[in-house]
């Protein structure tokens, strides 16, 4: 199967960030636009793009000091969400879950939280319904100390807001090493129940194996973000299984952030042998000057299976959180 091939497939997309998949000439030009203030030794053209395996994952996301300062106002994420479903349109991606950060888009612009929330729903929807691409918003919460606190901000909002269709699910993201409250998973498991809000948790991206059981029992996850650690226990990958938990694989992503070294076979090969459900997501195209099509190419570089590509497009169905598609 070669690259024209894989072009032309339509595809779904379960496991992206829109500052990872926004054009970085759009990042660039709002950033210069706004004489946003760059940190010391940060330079645009050789810092905002990861095409080799960083050191460490904080060295991989050195992109994000300034991914942080944008946008400035609505009509900027207007622009960045413009460019997200430019890049989605040709990689013929019919539909995908969003992953965004809402609070601090508050923080940065000095508004509310449902203010902020409105933004980026109000932006998503008018680009979907522009582009005829189904589209879900994934609200991401960092780990910490603030999770919680976040968490509850956020889920105001969404009452507010009339709780928004276009909000399909939550994710815990972040250096997996610091802890959160440890109330954290019930917080997560409360939305579930209550608004019937879908779970996708980053965990097993830096070999911790006990984040992706706890992702599972204490959070109530319906994927896994990453999740190459899972490869390291066949109990862990039967329990994935045996709950029907799919890992969003991010082939390119794991290899540049050295979730898997250059010398090994990429964990999806267990995941095959073992059944665990998988679909293939791209995490931040933009920033690894790449696309979905280049995960699906590097996927079947990895494990030479053609009939794996033909079905994802119903794999992704199935598993994603926006109703209406096939399985939801």
């Amino acid at each position: 199967m070669n690259r024209n091939e894989i072009q032309l497939m339509e595809k779904g997309e379960l496991h992206v960030h829109l500052n990872g998949l926004v054009s970085t000439d759009v990042i660039r030009n709002l950033l210069l636009r706004d004489r946003s203030d760059l940190p010391s030794g940060f330079d645009l053209e050789r810092d905002l793009n990861i095409s080799q395996p960083a050191d460490s994952l904080a060295s991989y996301l050195k992109p994000w000091q300034v991914l942080r300062l944008i946008p400035k106002s609505k009509s900027c994420l207007g622009l960045i969400v413009e460019s997200a479903f430019l890049n989605l349109k040709y990689q013929n991606i019919t539909f995908v879950e969003i992953r965004k950060s809402v609070i601090y888009i508050a923080l940065l612009n000095k508004i509310s939280v449902d203010e902020a929330l409105y933004w980026v729903v109000s932006e998503i929807e008018e680009a979907s319904e522009r582009h005829k691409i189904s589209a879900g918003l994934i609200l991401t919460v960092s780990r910490g100390d603030y999770a919680q606190d976040h968490l509850r901000s956020l889920l105001e909002a969404y009452e507010k807001l009339g709780r928004p269709i276009t909000v399909v699910g939550l994710d815990l993201a972040g250096n997996e090493d610091i802890t959160s409250p440890t109330d954290t998973g019930s917080l997560f498991l409360h939305a579930k129940d209550k608004y019937g809000l879908k779970v996708t948790i980053h965990a097993g991206e830096t070999g911790k194996i006990e984040n992706i059981v706890s992702a599972v029992h204490e959070f109530g996850a319906d994927r896994i973000g990453h999740g190459t650690a899972a490869s390291k226990s066949v109990e862990v990958m039967g329990l994935l299984k045996e709950k029907d938990i799919c890992i969003e694989v991010c082939p390119i992503s794991n290899r540049l952030t050295n979730a898997v070294k250059k010398y090994e076979s990429h964990p999806v090969i267990d995941f095959i042998d073992n059944n665990v459900p998988f679909v293939i997501c791209s995490d931040n195209p933009s920033i690894h000057l790449s696309c979905l099509a280049e995960d699906y190419l590097e996927f079947y570089r990895e494990t030479n299976s053609t009939q794996h590509l033909c079905d994802m497009y119903s794999i992704q169905k199935k598993y994603s959180f926006i109703k209406g598609l096939y399985g939801n």
